[in-house]
């Protein structure tokens, strides 16, 4: 027991030398590393201090070099230039393409493309600012005739924006007359699938389009409503109701168009149109034939204020008149008993939206023809439109016309509409 006793006093004793002499060694080998480790801190700190000077005057003399290369006249702008060629990116007019197609089935012999699918017009659009007081558009239609594909412009003008008078705009170019309502559109914007018998009996195939000068005027009243007024001179190659191709002088067209609010929910737009000028039988050596037009539409629509309530309303009309000069005989007396030929045409259209995607349509269609009073036609067309969206609609249409100078016929269309670009194939 003693011995052991003694051998552990022995330890106890000597312990702390030991523990003393370790740390020593530990504490000494923790100061050369960090010793060590200032060196290399050191050598690194001068390194990048070098770096950074090297840096520094190389961006000094860069920027010397850049600021005289800046005062030299320059000769021309690099094509790879990304900021100035975004800027006169924006300069590029937007273009947009609408595709017309059809099918179209009837029992009336005779008729182009019966029983057929159809691309029946392709309208290339071009639309820009040309600067901040005016604009211009073009519209060019690809269309099939005689078996072969022609391109004409449809329209083509520019609009001057601002003017040194308040609410006055004026137009020149090649355009479609202010005429009423459904001669003023192009195809892939009518409500239905083809024009009222009124447009076509008195304008032509599409309406009435034809080089001019226009001008429309925002008349100030105390009432504080829209009411404008347009005036406009156009060629006289109009061949319907007006000289055609042999026509040498103007046609005077008048448009003025009322827009009311009845409530939230309803408006009601009337205009009144008026064009004058010789007819394809003037000219002649007692003097120029005359045709005259007058015009009333008349618009109603309704929509109500609810949100997600996809109903609406459209009730649209128009009324014209011609009076029409006979021609003469070389001794210059009237080939006829009466001098001049009076006729009258009109539709009524009937659109009402029952889903937000889904309108349905009717339209009732009268019209003389302005050469013969006594020929006439009247039509009855009931139609459906799904709009697929802003860009696309499907229509299918019914039409059953009859006539008092050929045998009564009956059509049904199936149309698809589409557009590329943004001007849209559809009001959405």
């Amino acid at each position: 027991m003693n011995r052991s006793l003694l051998l552990f006093i022995m330890i106890l004793l000597t312990l702390p030398l030991i523990t003393a002499d370790a740390m020593g060694s530990d504490v000494a080998q923790v100061q050369a590393e960090l010793t060590a480790l200032r060196a290399q801190f050191n050598e690194m700190k001068v390194n990048y201090e070098a770096r950074i000077n090297q840096l520094e005057t190389k961006i000094v003399d860069l920027t010397r070099t850049y600021s005289v290369k800046a005062a030299e006249p320059q000769v021309s702008a690099p094509a790879q230039t990304s900021s100035l060629g975004r800027y006169f990116q924006s300069f590029n007019p937007d273009v947009s393409v609408i595709g017309d197609f059809v099918y179209h089935g009837t029992d009336q012999k005779g008729t182009e493309f019966r029983n057929q699918f159809q691309m029946r017009q392709t309208e290339l659009a071009f639309s820009a600012s040309i600067d901040p007081y005016a604009r211009g558009d073009f519209f060019f239609h690809v269309e099939q005739e005689d078996g072969d594909w022609h391109i004409g412009l449809c329209e083509g003008y520019v609009t001057l924006l601002s003017l040194p008078i308040d609410g006055l705009q004026a137009k020149a170019g090649k355009f479609k007359v202010d005429f009423g309502k459904a001669n003023k559109l192009h195809l892939h914007n009518l409500p239905w699938v083809d024009y009222p018998s009124m447009v076509t009996h008195y304008f032509g195939g599409e309406g009435m389009s034809e080089p001019g000068v226009s001008a429309s005027y925002l008349i100030p009243n105390p009432w504080d409503k829209f009411i404008e007024l347009t005036a406009q001179v156009v060629n006289n190659r109009n061949g319907t109701s007006f000289a055609g191709t042999s026509g040498k002088d103007l046609v005077y067209v008048g448009h003025i168009k009322n827009f009311f609010d009845i409530n939230e929910e309803s408006t009601v737009e009337l205009g009144s149109s008026i064009a004058t000028g010789s007819n394809n039988e003037g000219h002649g050596r007692y003097g120029k034939n005359m045709t005259t037009l007058e015009g009333i539409d008349l618009t109603y629509k309704w929509r109500p204020l609810q949100k997600g309530l996809y109903r609406s309303l459209k009730f649209q009309n128009e009324l014209l008149f011609s009076q029409r000069d006979r021609p003469y005989l070389d001794d210059g007396t009237d080939i006829t008993d009466s001098k001049r030929i009076d006729s009258w045409g009109e539709y009524s259209s009937l659109e009402y939206q029952f889903a937000k995607q889904w309108t349905t349509f009717g339209r009732y269609d009268f019209a003389e023809f302005p050469g013969d009073s006594k020929q006439r036609d009247n039509a009855y067309s009931l139609g459906l439109t799904f709009a697929q969206s802003e860009y696309c609609f499907w229509r299918l249409q019914f039409k059953h016309t009859n006539r008092n100078y050929s045998k009564d016929s009956n059509e049904i269309w199936l149309q698809c509409d589409f557009g590329l670009g943004p001007h849209r194939a559809h009001q959405y």
